[in-house]
């Protein structure tokens, strides 16, 4: 019992870290894009309290701090040791917090005055503050640390104990944040075109999304991405597990959260595309390809897993359509603010993913010595 209690906390201490790590780039690049424009600010706004104050911006700001707040407290506290209430030890936890978060948002709110469409305001670190206290609590409280501990028994129960496991695990995270955007096409590069009916070709025709010139390439990139996708899934889950009820269930959860976000975020939503001609052939395809190369050892299958990664992710860049993100903003519906952030996070998340997937499935394969593993 004491061997199994000290391995879930080796593996949640690790992830713990690295989710520390990402995170914090998530909100420089979040404070700080497009990085920019650099200038001299004529006035520093950091200490002069905002006319106007946004209610959904505060509960923004309190947000997005929250989950830092929450992992700092869990590496200094972890949710599976037990935890004598002690009063000072509480405080201390719940202040290193508050300083982690106070100290990161003041700075990146202090850099914001030196770019151009960025206002820095003493309401938003100290919203941010707030959230970090709020995300420590959370973790010390009871409930919160039930909620952790099953998350935990879950990533154990499913995923690997190897070591890079928890790198693919948070990948997996990222690649369900990046869905939340709708108008990035599943599986697929790019943003969604204004008009998804037909594309006007450059010799002035119009084209459906049966002709073939435009439906077998989105095909075999979406299906060259999925199969990349389930085999990416494929090594990170115990070799005595079956994967592909796995992967169902993953693409499942991202697939409904890009529907709900559509609903809530496009001026209508986008289920025309995202249950495309491509889209199903696509991701049928690859799924089918998954269960031919998903027979092969971990080694190989992180090798194939890498080759998919790279094919699909070339085939997207040819077959895509790519707008500015003025233009893309123009699909969305939503007046209260943070749209250009969360879009612009968003997409830059999932192009950077598939290159993130492909170096660490590089590592895999290198670092996997015999065909036995």
């Amino acid at each position: 019992m004491d061997a199994d209690l000290d391995l879930h906390q080796t593996v949640a201490s690790r992830f713990v870290g690295w989710a520390i790590f990402a995170y914090v780039l998530i909100l420089v690049y979040a404070s700080l894009a497009p990085f920019v424009g650099w200038q001299q600010p004529r006035g520093i706004t950091l200490f002069d309290w905002p006319r106007y104050i946004t209610y959904f911006d505060v509960l923004i700001n309190v947000a997005a701090y929250t989950p830092l707040g929450a992992l700092v407290a869990a590496q200094l506290q972890h949710p599976l040791k037990p935890f004598v209430g002690e009063i000072r030890r509480w405080l201390l936890i719940v202040g290193i917090a508050v300083a982690a978060g106070f100290v990161l948002s003041f700075s990146l709110e202090f850099l914001q005055a030196f770019l151009p469409g960025r206002v820095s305001s003493p309401l938003d670190f100290l919203a941010n503050t707030a959230g970090a206290a709020l995300g420590a609590v959370f973790m010390l409280a009871s409930f919160g640390r039930r909620v952790i501990h099953l998350l935990l028994v879950v990533r154990r129960q499913h995923f690997s104990d190897a070591q890079l496991t928890d790198w693919g695990v948070l990948l997996l995270v990222l690649w369900l944040i990046a869905q939340l955007n709708p108008a990035i096409p599943f599986f697929e590069a790019g943003m969604l075109a204004e008009q998804t009916a037909s594309v006007d070709l450059t010799t002035g025709g119009i084209v459906t999304p049966y002709d073939p010139l435009f439906l077998l390439p989105q095909v075999v990139g979406i299906a060259l991405n999925v199969a990349a996708f389930a085999m990416f899934v494929s090594v990170l889950i115990h070799s005595n597990r079956s994967s592909l009820p796995r992967i169902v269930v993953i693409l499942a959860i991202g697939f409904a959260a890009k529907l709900t976000m559509a609903s809530l975020l496009l001026k209508t939503p986008q289920l025309v595309s995202s249950l495309s001609p491509a889209t199903v052939i696509g991701v049928t395809s690859g799924l089918l390809m998954h269960l031919f190369f998903s027979t092969l050892r971990y080694r190989w299958r992180a090798f194939w897993a890498a080759m998919f990664v790279f094919a699909g992710g070339v085939m997207a860049k040819l077959a895509s359509v790519y707008a500015a993100l003025d233009q893309a903003l123009r699909l969305f519906s939503w007046p209260y603010g943070q749209l250009a952030n969360f879009a612009s996070l968003t997409r830059w998340i999932n192009e950077v993913w598939p290159l993130a997937a492909l170096l660490l499935l590089a590592v895999m394969f290198v670092s996997t010595k015999s065909e036995s593993t």
